[in-house]
């Protein structure tokens, strides 16, 4: 095979190789919830650290994943250990009523965005514009 040809697919090649890698290194992009219930329809949780349950969408609002806080009933520490837990999860952005500043610091150091909106789950997921 002569040189052009055989240098022709080693650059495709690497070029399908590195394509490759870099879709499957692409992460979804998450949406946590706090919320005082299991369903979109219900309330958003005044208390970040302490809510209930976080239902976690991707950007184009589909409900990935509903999960109990397993920090909200903690003695003391629930804001830095919930920011635990969410960023476990790979989320990206947390919505809640309010945040306390424990939390938000954690959320900080995790690299991840967080935003204080009241009203319904649903309703305030989809009225966020989200900076990748």
């Amino acid at each position: 095979m002569p040189f052009i040809q055989m240098r022709i697919i080693g650059v495709l090649l690497a070029w399908l190789l590195f394509t490759g890698i870099c879709i499957a290194g692409e992460q979804e992009f998450k949406i946590a919830v706090a919320a005082n219930g299991q369903e979109k329809s219900g309330q958003v949780s005044m208390e970040a650290g302490r809510a209930p349950y976080y239902l976690i969408f991707n950007l184009d609002g589909s409900l990935l994943e509903t999960t109990a806080n397993p920090h909200a009933g903690a003695a003391r520490g629930a804001g830095g250990s919930t920011a635990d837990f969410l960023a476990e999860k790979k989320v990206n952005v947390v919505i809640a009523g309010s945040f306390g500043s424990k939390m938000a610091a954690a959320l900080e150091a995790a690299n991840i965005k967080y935003i204080e909106k009241q009203g319904i789950v649903i309703n305030v997921m989809k009225g966020v514009e989200y900076a990748k």
